[in-house]
């Protein structure tokens, strides 16, 4: 095989790429056969591999061909990126309601109640929902203070938001 065919081939391979949804080499391979261009799965691997292709999901959770530093697709949220936007507190009256992912919510509300804190008179759990009764004359603050420090995702969560507002 001489140089301009495999430069050929490589220019066309980044096209398809570009262009359109390629799932596997087997795919590519039809594409590249359609504009008359023979290959092995080898030399497709070579190939992906010189050009520096990976895969990425997709939202609709198809894994497919892209090229470096090009995202012609909208890549699907990681699980961690999807739970980090379930963690939330918020306040009516001496009632704490804190939000977390589906499961999480027996486990933050153990946590904190070993604390023992003198803020908190306790907590219920649901599935991704704790509900935390506030002692008397312990303001907001001082709740929120304690509970970004018991639990973690909420600290990251709301230092996120203030990435995001900057």
């Amino acid at each position: 095989m001489d140089k301009q065919d495999k430069k050929a081939r490589l220019q066309y391979i980044r096209t398809v790429i570009g262009n359109c949804a390629i799932e596997n080499q087997e795919e590519l391979s039809k594409e590249l056969a359609k504009a008359g261009f023979a290959t092995t799965q080898t030399m497709l691997s070579r190939d992906l591999k010189q050009l520096r292709i990976s895969k990425v999901r997709t939202r609709s959770g198809k894994s497919v061909y892209a090229l470096p530093g090009v995202v012609y697709f909208d890549p699907a949220k990681t699980r961690e990126e999807l739970n980090a936007a379930k963690w939330s507190l918020q306040f009516s009256g001496n009632i704490a309601v804190l939000h977390t992912p589906p499961g999480h919510a027996s486990l933050v509300a153990y946590e904190i109640d070993e604390q023992k804190s003198v803020f908190f008179l306790g907590t219920v759990a649901g599935d991704d929902t704790v509900m935390i009764i506030l002692a008397e004359d312990v303001n907001r603050e001082q709740a929120t203070t304690f509970l970004m420090d018991a639990v973690p995702q909420l600290r990251k969560r709301q230092q996120n938001a203030n990435k995001k507002e900057k």
